[in-house]
């Protein structure tokens, strides 16, 4: 939520006005008295005058003074004090980190017999507005040596400072000078509830979150270790853990699936690459160890399913994947419901930031969602109150009106504070929260109405100090724990509302354009890969969801890994079906007959792909009709007949494409050349010269045999006219006998 964080840390530098420290040297100084002595009466109380030697000390030490001492408060005892006589403990201590010693110093404790009126002014006083006091009690400091520290503690009932009203109060512990200036100051907040006087419980739901950033390109394969650190025991998901472990009323977790599958992936044992090195490791007992408690934790509590890796909604949204948010919504239900043992829905959605746009909020609820859980600045009221409406609203959407539970941004960050900026932190939040929630409720006592807090969902908690926040709260006599699912919109509550709230600085948060441009693309290849099978499956989806995590918000360098270990586990799968087919082939005649393979090296599915045959030089050689498509089994290979028809001698490169069955290309074409020798003609002409040489000599020999027919019927005509002829006598032949 970024406008609280932004609020927060404005209302945490105000509560730390100078930082706490508590380098401390045993017996560097000598303990003050422990308790007021004295009341002093109004603001205009003096401190004695300082003899001239102390004076001058003090201006040498002033400056340093002023940068170098800290007051630290430690504890208020009890937080919540219930009547006029009751004892209250302010304690902590004030320290010097300067190298040069302190003097004639005064810890002062200041407090105002009225009330604060409103949320506003409290805020104005947590940052360094005007000191609202009417009392003090005072403790005097001798000296404050270099790195050294003197402990004190105020003890006083509301009686004697006049508190007599149910409200919060504004206190301030100072540490001033011999001339009573100030040179540092730590300010907080006593909310006081007597037990005569009663409001209206003010209903609080807490939600939780337990998400982190995606570690896994593909399924199969880790591109960081990250997760074994995070889940333990003091990583930060190990740390939510412990506060899951120690159910509270009124909590409510939103659970980002990936991070459990995660786990569970890397307890059976995983693929870790890191640049060009790809490592096989065994099982994490860190990460099962975790997985299984984290699921006994869960097993009896409210539990909402983020959509599967935390997608960027409003990102995909406004560039077009829409189909991601839908994808993400039904896979992070299932995942959850699997391991979790129980049934996890996604019916509530906490976008990004807690911000959302029109365009997103309709793609939820076309998507199944019912309720949207956001920062109470995305749907302010019209016009503004001076007071804290009710925590849910209703907004209209294409579908249907949507739920819309509204996270007061102060109390979220309070939620989420930890003691590692100084001591004394924890104590402050913890009174902050306090004054915060009894200031609502004095605001309208006779008016019940909600409160919500929800702190960043990648938060790095503190597990004791997130604990016992949980247990004061469900304790504090103006507070009544609930679920988020108990919150109804009701007509006595309900205001007049603004629209949604999407500023440009909103937007300029979500995952870029270019690089969703990129998440499209691989989108795209890896749609094809599905496509193709005979069972359409879709095994990319959880790695596209993992790459458009909002967790990638400002820092989309560190998505590279996962994008370049995607990109290369949608080329293995593309290239599973291949051409093996493509050597140089030679066409001897006028038409032949060219073959080709097809390999479908996927285990386990059969595929069906179409086949697209082009020539590169029509004029020289065209393909004739082939099959297409082609189903090929699990593991084997598909060969295929295309007929080709030679025009003339010379080279051509063909090229083979596979394709979907929408005709989409399916991988990269593979080329080869087919030699025409041009043999044919040639040999046509010969045949056909020869066929009439042939054909002229049969026909001449036809001619002279009916010539010769006709002769010999002319001279037998001939011979019927005349009288028989004498044969010639017989000649003697010469010769021996």
């Amino acid at each position: 939520m970024t406008r609280g964080a932004a609020l927060f840390f404005a209302l945490t530098a105000a509560l730390l006005m100078t930082p706490a420290a508590t380098a401390a040297a045993a017996g560097a100084a000598r303990p003050v008295a422990a308790r007021a002595g004295s009341m002093a009466g109004a603001a205009g109380a003096a401190q004695p005058a300082a003899a001239p030697a102390q004076a001058a000390s003090e201006r040498s030490v002033r400056a340093a003074g002023r940068q170098d001492a800290h007051v630290v408060v430690n504890a208020i005892t009890p937080q919540v004090p219930r009547a006029s006589t009751t004892q209250i403990k302010i304690a902590g201590v004030v320290s010097n980190t300067g190298a040069a010693p302190l003097t004639g110093l005064t810890i002062r404790l200041r407090f105002s017999r009225q009330p604060f009126a409103t949320r506003a002014e409290m805020q104005a006083f947590a940052g360094g507005g005007q000191l609202l006091d009417s009392s003090r009690l005072t403790i005097p400091v001798s000296q404050l040596v270099a790195s050294g520290q003197v402990p004190w503690e105020f003890v006083f009932t509301p009686g004697q400072l006049g508190m007599y009203r149910y409200g919060v109060y504004p206190v301030t512990i100072e540490l001033v000078d011999v001339a009573s200036r100030q040179l540092t100051a730590q300010r907080t907040f006593l909310p006081y509830a007597p037990e005569g006087q009663q409001v209206t419980r003010t209903k609080i739901a807490w939600a939780l979150p337990i998400a982190d950033q995606p570690h896994r390109g593909d399924d199969a394969t880790f591109v960081d270790d990250g997760l074994h650190d995070a889940v333990s025991d003091n990583g930060r998901l190990g740390k939510i853990l412990k506060i899951a472990e120690a159910p509270a009323p009124g909590v409510s977790w939103f659970l980002d699936p990936a991070v459990l599958d995660d786990a569970q992936v890397m307890a059976k044992g995983y693929t870790l690459k890191t640049g060009r090195d790809s490592e096989r490791k065994t099982g994490d007992q860190t990460a099962d160890q975790w997985l299984q408690r984290l699921r006994t934790a869960l097993k009896d509590v409210p539990v909402s399913a983020m959509p599967y890796a935390d997608p960027d909604v409003t990102a995909v949204t406004h560039h077009g994947l829409d189909a991601f948010t839908g994808i993400a919504i039904k896979q992070g239900s299932a995942v959850a419901t699997k391991l979790l043992g129980k049934e996890v829905t996604t019916s509530v959605n906490w976008p990004a930031a807690g911000v959302v746009d029109r365009d997103a909020l309709d793609v939820l609820a076309v998507a199944g969602v019912g309720t949207v859980l956001l920062d109470a600045s995305a749907l302010p009221p019209s016009p503004l109150l001076p007071y804290t409406p009710d925590a849910v609203a209703t907004v209209d959407t294409v579908q249907r009106p949507v739920r819309v539970l509204l996270a007061d941004s102060v109390l979220s960050q309070l939620a989420a504070t930890t003691g590692a900026s100084g001591a004394g932190v924890t104590t402050l939040a913890t009174q902050r929260f306090l004054a915060e929630t009894a200031m609502i409720s004095v605001e309208r006592p006779s008016e019940p109405r909600t409160v919500v807090a929800a702190p960043p969902r990648r938060w790095n908690p503190d597990p004791a100090f997130v604990s016992a926040l949980l247990k004061t709260a469900a304790s504090a006599p103006w507070l009544k724990p609930v679920s988020l699912s108990s919150i109804k919109p009701s007509a006595k509550t309900s205001v007049p509302r603004a629209d949604l709230v999407y500023t440009d600085k909103d937007r300029q948060a979500e995952l870029g354009k270019a690089y969703i441009a990129s998440v499209r693309k691989l989108s795209r290849r890896a749609e094809v890969t599905a496509t193709v099978t005979s069972d359409h499956r879709r095994v990319f989806d959880t790695a596209l969801l993992r790459v458009t995590s909002s967790a990638w918000r400002g820092r989309t360098g560190g998505a590279g890994p996962l994008l370049k270990q995607i990109d290369a586990a949608v080329t293995g799968r593309t290239d599973a079906i291949s051409i093996t087919s493509g050597e140089d082939r030679a066409l001897a005649g006028q038409n032949g007959i060219v073959p080709i393979s097809i390999r479908n090296d996927l285990p386990d599915q059969e595929v069906t792909v179409g086949v697209r045959i082009t020539s590169g030089n029509r004029k020289l050689l065209t393909i004739g009709s082939y099959e297409s498509p082609v189903t090929i089994s699990p593991g084997k290979t598909r060969p295929i007949d295309i007929p080709m028809v030679a025009k003339a001698g010379g080279q051509v490169t063909v090229k083979v494409q596979l394709t979907t069955a929408d005709g989409l290309r399916y991988g990269a074409p593979v080329e080869f050349s087919v030699r025409t020798t041009g043999y044919t003609a040639i040999a046509l002409v010969i045949v056909g010269a020869a066929l009439a040489v042939l054909l002229a000599a049969v026909l001449l020999r036809i001619v002279r045999r009916r010539s010769r027919k006709i002769a010999k019927a002319r001279a037998a005509a001939g011979r019927r006219g005349q009288p028989p002829a004498v044969p010639e006598p017989a000649q003697q032949r010469e010769g021996p006998s």
